[in-house]
């Protein structure tokens, strides 16, 4: 079974320094993060502004509060269907060594939304487009030994378990795994056969997981998605850890995302009842 380290995603907790909020999320009782640059730290407008100084100034922080970054957060449509996409390869490339740099499990994006393709984008483009794009980006993992984590959610490019085996037999990479957020696979259509979505992802990846993302969520009446707390969320929370608890990894960072600092006590006791 897993050591399952509890964590949280680093933006929830707003604006500063590396050395501010990994100090923050340390004093909460949180061991790891999800960090994401230009989603937290004010001088960082684009990934050019993550610079080795920076990087430093992190890996400093990171010592000094024992904080761990489970997640190099890198938020870039690799499976977009237009001429954007090639410059978000090269962005996400640029951060490779940063990945490095850091000592993250490592560096992880999701595989765009089908609401933001062109009209007349398949699934299957956008997953192929998906696949071109880490053609450009593994060799480059590997040559540096970063682990590039690939999220599935039901409405984006890579929607569902099988779907993610897919890419990683098509990419054939050991350093291709994957992120298991459990909410972004329960949908309204699926919400009462989570016992599958849990089976599926055991079967099919259980082994390549690196991270956990844990957050709430229900549905109102016409399907649409709603943000909880997790006392409140319809994730099958106990079934999903009833398969990660058989997982082989010797530890798995458990992160909390849509984190409220003022709840993180409550969270903390909540998402450690199902280690």
């Amino acid at each position: 079974m897993p050591n399952f380290i509890v964590g949280a995603r680093l933006h929830d907790y707003g604006k500063g320094t590396p050395d501010e909020l990994f100090g923050k999320v340390s004093a909460d009782g949180f061991a790891a993060v999800q960090l994401a640059y230009k989603k937290c730290v004010p001088s960082v407008k684009s990934y050019a502004d993550v610079t080795d100084a920076l990087v430093a100034e992190t890996v400093a922080a990171e010592k000094a509060h024992h904080i761990q970054v489970a997640v190099l957060g890198t938020y870039v449509e690799l499976a977009i269907n237009d001429e954007s996409r090639l410059c978000n390869v090269a962005d996400f490339k640029s951060q490779l060594a940063v990945c490095k740099a850091l000592g993250a499990g490592c560096i992880g994006t999701e595989t765009t939304a089908m609401s933001k393709q062109p009209a007349g984008t398949t699934r299957a483009q956008a997953q192929e487009l998906f696949c071109r794009s880490l053609a450009e980006i593994l060799p480059a993992a590997e040559a540096l030994g970063v682990t590039v984590g690939i999220e599935p959610v039901t409405y984006h490019s890579m929607n569902s378990a099988a779907a993610t085996r897919h890419i990683l037999d098509t990419m054939r990479s050991p350093n291709l795994k994957v992120i298991f957020d459990m909410s972004n696979l329960v949908s309204a259509e699926n919400v009462d056969a989570q016992d599958r979505i849990w089976y599926d992802m055991g079967a099919l990846l259980g082994d390549q997981i690196v991270a956990v993302h844990f957050k709430g969520q229900a549905f109102a009446p016409d399907g649409s998605l709603l943000h909880t707390s997790l006392e409140e969320s319809r994730t099958d929370y106990a079934g999903a850890f009833a398969m990660l608890r058989q997982l082989p990894q010797p530890a798995l960072p458990v992160l909390r995302e849509e984190a409220v600092p003022a709840r993180a006590a409550s969270d903390i006791a909540f998402m450690k009842g199902f280690f």
